[in-house]
């Protein structure tokens, strides 16, 4: 944890970037280190909340943005990619749609706290067909609430980072928790912006003209009577 600090203290915002688009984009790159890492030194002076959050957030979203058009062109090409180590890709493929299917966008509010879930969730969201504005809306507060969480952390526990990185690398069950919990709480927010706007909106009543009657040699119209000829 010391070195990946002086790493970190060294190279800046730059490897800060760099090693979290290269985690979300894929390679075997821990991440949350680097976020412990930023968060003391923000915490010491070194760096500025503001910008190591925001260098964060769009190195997340720029990665998972391309996971997402790889999905919406690729399909489930790309989710057998992502799972083509595992013992039964089609299994992880159905279970991983499912899960989608089940929680939708809100799933990626903390998606990035669950191994396995981040590395699929941008994808399927491609797969799904799901507005690209409203994906990066929900992925870029995702990636708001997993800098701050970790970089938090960091900041917190700035003289003590081997002890923080214990916490995070124990805290897996609590985590998942955690995740599953937020998960029902936004998807229930969801579906109920979702009623109010339905039940807010006024019904819309077509009124089919009235067919005329006829009366004998007239024919009867709203109005009044048209004489026959």
């Amino acid at each position: 944890m010391n070195a990946i600090f002086q790493f970190v203290l060294k190279h800046g915002y730059s490897i800060l970037f760099a090693a979290t688009f290269a985690h979300q984009i894929g390679f075997p790159i821990p991440e949350p280190p680097f976020l412990l890492a930023a968060g003391a030194l923000a915490a010491a002076g070194k760096l500025s909340v503001l910008p190591a959050i925001g260098l964060v957030i769009t190195a997340c979203v720029l990665a998972d943005w391309a996971w997402y058009e790889a999905g919406r062109r690729g399909g489930d090409k790309v989710l057998h990619f992502i799972h083509r180590f595992t013992r039964d890709p089609e299994f992880h493929n159905r279970r991983a749609k499912r899960i989608f299917a089940k929680y939708g966008l809100p799933l990626l509010l903390v998606a990035k706290f669950v191994p396995g879930l981040d590395a699929v969730a941008p994808p399927l969201a491609g797969t799904s067909r799901i507005n690209l504005a409203r994906f990066l809306a929900f992925d870029a507060a995702g990636a708001s609430l997993y800098a701050c969480v970790y970089g938090g952390l960091g900041y917190v526990f700035s003289h003590d980072l081997e002890r923080a990185a214990a916490y995070v690398s124990r805290a897996g069950t609590f985590l998942v928790g955690l995740a599953l919990a937020g998960t029902c709480i936004g998807i229930a927010y969801y579906k109920l912006v979702q009623q109010h706007h339905l039940v807010s909106k006024p019904p819309r009543v077509r009124i089919a003209p009235a067919d005329p009657i006829e009366c004998g040699g007239s024919v009867a119209v709203p109005g009044g009577i048209i004489e026959g000829q």
